[in-house]
């Protein structure tokens, strides 16, 4: 049981870390990069 809560714990940091990672700043917005996710991309306030 101990095991799965850690898995379950770890799993959840990893999953929160790597999408905050991919987010712009409130107001600005991706741009450039390449796929859904803009990968490789930049933030900037234009639109």
């Amino acid at each position: 049981m101990k095991r799965l809560f850690t898995a379950m714990i770890i799993a959840f940091i990893t999953v929160t870390a790597s999408s905050s990672a991919l987010a712009c700043p409130k107001g600005q917005h991706p741009h450039g990069g390449t796929g859904s996710h803009h990968k490789g991309g930049w933030c900037s306030y234009e639109q």
